[in-house]
């Protein structure tokens, strides 16, 4: 019906702007449609103060605010005092973590306190005015009892120099790399997916919040279900062995200000972790998520996906067929993406 009808009114002049100017009109408020869905999220995830306080939302915080001290800690000299108010949070937010019962013995936790230390040792070069350090010194002590320097990783440290061929071994893995459209039944080694995972997560992200978060599936059925809410899987869905979908966690953001915080961080993630599945022997295919909002919705509850893990793209991962092709995928001249100022 609707081909019919677009068939009779482009037929016609008068009818032909009609048509067009209707259907702009409809992808407009359909626009305005994703903006009211993304406020909505951004407003109701991105926001610490809140009474429902969790791991998610102390541990985001607190990242945020001892990761401020550590950047501070490799400034070039003259070097002086800083740091008074992050150190502050940063103190508060480890006595919020110590009575919400989280283990002292997490990762983050213990990189507080690796970055506290670091701090106190630098107090004795750059102490404090006599009146703050009165009261700043004696509460760094009593939390860093707790600090055990044996297992201590030491922040910040001399950046490190990459092997002299580590250009040219990364020319070939990304000329190595692309986006395979025929996958054979041979099983996913998931050990090779999760060294994959531990290199992408040496990506950037704002303030070092890591707010990726990636989602596997390796059902048969359940990938169809899935694949089926995505419009770029035509031909070749079926064979995919190994689905993944990555998402940025919005609880990980202070407030809407930091609206592209996920995106773009999710995004870094992306870009390292195609590398690294093909450093480790595995091709993918990157599955674009432009969806509707409803479709949306239902990737959330088919693929169990918390609502503040916004969906930014599916990932086809598995062994390539011996017979797979691949396009040349031509890229633009350099010039147009370089601008020299």
């Amino acid at each position: 019906m609707k081909s019919a009808i677009k068939t009779i009114a482009l037929k016609y002049p008068l009818t032909r702007g009609m048509w067009f100017t209707s259907k702009r009109a409809i992808e407009n408020f359909r626009g305005l449609q994703f903006y009211w869905n993304d406020f909505t999220r951004y407003g109701l995830s991105m926001n610490w103060k809140t009474k429902d306080r969790d791991y998610k939302k102390i541990s985001s915080e607190l990242i945020y605010q001892y990761h401020k001290i550590e950047k501070g800690l490799c400034l070039p000299p003259p070097r002086r005092f800083f740091g008074l108010i992050a150190i502050n949070e940063t103190l508060r937010l480890l006595a919020e973590w110590r009575s919400a019962g989280l283990p002292s013995t997490h990762p983050i936790y213990r990189a507080a306190l690796d970055v506290l230390a670091a701090y106190r040792v630098r107090l004795d070069t750059t102490p404090p005015p006599p009146d703050v350090a009165n009261e700043l010194i004696p509460r760094l002590n009593k939390v860093l009892q707790d600090f055990d320097p044996e297992h201590a990783i030491q922040t910040p440290y001399i950046a490190s120099t990459p092997p002299s061929d580590a250009s040219a071994i990364l020319h070939e893995i990304a000329l190595a790399r692309r986006s395979i459209r025929s996958f054979s039944d041979a099983p996913v080694d998931f050990v090779k997916v999760e060294k994959s995972v531990e290199i992408a997560m040496l990506s950037p992200s704002a303030c070092n919040r890591q707010p990726w978060r990636i989602h596997f599936y390796d059902d048969k059925d359940q990938i169809g279900e899935m694949l089926r809410l995505q419009n770029g899987n035509s031909g070749f869905g079926h064979t995919v062995p190994l689905l993944a979908v990555i998402a940025g966690d919005t609880t990980s953001f202070f407030g809407v200000e930091e609206r592209i915080q996920p995106v773009l961080d999710a995004g870094l993630f992306l870009s390292t972790f195609l590398l690294a599945l093909e450093a480790n022997g595995l091709s993918s295919c990157c599955l674009n998520w432009c969806a509707s909002i409803e479709n949306d919705r239902k990737a959330h509850t088919l693929g169990n996906i918390p609502d503040n893990h916004q969906i930014m793209t599916f990932l086809a991962i598995g062994i390539r067929s011996a017979d797979s092709l691949v396009a040349r995928s031509h890229r633009r001249p350099i010039q147009d993406c370089v601008i020299k100022h």
